[in-house]
């Protein structure tokens, strides 16, 4: 009998049998040889990415602190400069009018707070980006050219001689007081505004950090129990090795980070405060100064310049106790008598008033313009050098903590890669004799 054969093309595909592979997809992965390169694999990826994130961090609050040590400081203090030239201008000014043969000193320190006013305006036009602020300093220097017109119109007619020379001057002052100040005030606080907020943006804990150091330290703990279960050894030195290079890394960068926020923290709560402080007290001794002496000229509106002169006085009395009484003020040694020189110029003033009220303007002014130990002169320019002293401690201090919270972070992003790079290297190292064992 013979039995013919159906060729295979014509056999029905029903009928086929499919051909399988001798394993399932992906089936190494689940030996334990696969399961240990996997294991190797993630740790090691989870290290590199502990030194990423690290290295990120880093690098952010270097980048942060240089943009406020080079940016943000310097124009916030250039519009602190120019709020207080301005004040001072303003009392210079009206000192030099009623001197009467207007002392040379006098005027050159008029003319050098102008000076000032304008180099500070240039410096802050230079690194303002705002379109309101820049607008804002627009203004300030606009008003500041008619200011300084009004001011040598005044001191030329009181030079001829004319009495509405005091009309011009008090104008000025007008002008001064009611939209230059303001105007300075509102730029320097909100560049001190943006220079606290830069600076505490340094200081804040590195949450993606820890959590990615936690999930690194977590896994190392977890791949070490199984590697140990099922090999039968207790420890891993590649392991160990790893583990203790990733904590030199965490203890390194850690302490860096923690000097650097103290640092942070130290100028944005104690430097940054005692500037601004400090420069508030100045520029209110100024404006002070300019009520005193205006008192002098503006004749009939003695009672409204006493009463902002005494308040003026009253807050700077009050500042002056609160900042004393801080632990961390800066400069206190210089700023010690400086209670004790706002009472002798609080009792000249009261001098002065008192022969303003029987109508002795000579007297008076002699006692606001006059050298002796009881006169005000004397009183206001020791305040004035003790606070200007203390302006330039405050922002020494500043930014010398700036400086240092970022040096100490020097060094940390370059540790962190090598260190990571030793971490996983030392994992490779010691899954590979676990590995070998299996052929």
């Amino acid at each position: 009998m013979t039995v013919e054969l159906a060729h295979p093309s014509t056999e029905p595909l029903a009928s086929r049998s499919q051909a399988r592979p001798a394993h399932p997809r992906w089936w190494f992965l689940w030996t334990t040889p696969g399961r240990i390169l996997v294991i190797g694999f993630v740790l090691a990826a989870m290290v590199i990415a502990c030194a990423f994130a690290t290295s990120t961090t880093i690098n952010d609050r270097q980048q942060a602190l240089s943009t406020v040590l080079d940016h943000t400081e310097p124009l916030a203090f250039a519009a602190g400069q120019l709020y207080t030239t301005l004040s001072v201008a303003d009392a210079a000014a009206a000192t030099a009018f009623i001197s009467g043969a207007e002392p040379r000193a006098v005027r050159q320190r008029y003319e050098q707070a102008i000076t000032d006013a304008s180099v500070a305006v240039t410096r802050a036009s230079s690194g303002l980006t705002d379109d309101e602020m820049v607008q804002l300093l627009g203004r300030v220097n606009a008003e500041l050219a008619v200011y300084t017109g009004l001011v040598e119109t005044a001191r030329t007619n009181n030079r001829a001689g004319n009495p509405v020379g005091s009309s011009y001057l008090s104008e000025a002052s007008s002008l001064m007081q009611t939209q230059i100040l303001p105007d300075a005030q509102r730029l320097y606080e909100e560049t001190s505004k943006q220079v606290d907020t830069e600076t505490t943006a340094s200081t804040r804990i590195p949450a993606p950090v820890i959590l990615v150091v936690l999930a690194t330290l977590m896994f190392g703990a977890f791949a070490n129990r199984w590697l140990a279960r099922r090999t039968r050894r207790r420890v891993n030195v590649g392991f160990v090795a790893g583990g203790l290079a990733v904590l030199v890394m965490i203890v390194w960068v850690g302490t860096a980070l923690a000097i650097s926020t103290a640092d942070s923290r130290s100028a944005k709560s104690t430097a940054a405060e005692s500037l601004k402080t400090v420069t508030t007290l100045a520029i209110t001794a100024q404006q002070a100064r300019a009520d005193e002496t205006l008192s002098l000229i503006r004749r009939g509106d003695e009672d409204v310049r006493k009463q902002s002169y005494y308040q003026r006085i009253d807050d700077m009395q009050h500042q002056l106790a609160d900042y004393l009484g801080r632990e961390d003020a800066i400069d206190k040694a210089d700023l010690s008598d400086a209670e004790q020189l706002l009472r002798r110029w609080r009792a000249a003033d009261d001098r002065i008033n008192a022969y303003i009220a029987v109508g002795n303007y000579q007297a008076a002014t002699q006692v606001a313009l006059g050298t002796g130990e009881d006169d005000s002169t004397p009183a206001f320019d020791k305040l004035d050098a003790a606070l200007t002293k203390g302006i330039g401690e405050s922002r020494q201090q500043l930014r010398n903590d700036i400086v240092n919270a970022r040096r100490v972070l020097s060094g940390a992003t370059v540790g962190a890669a090598v260190l990571s790079i030793i971490a996983a290297i030392a994992v490779a190292l010691g899954l590979w004799p676990r590995l070998s064992e299996y052929r």
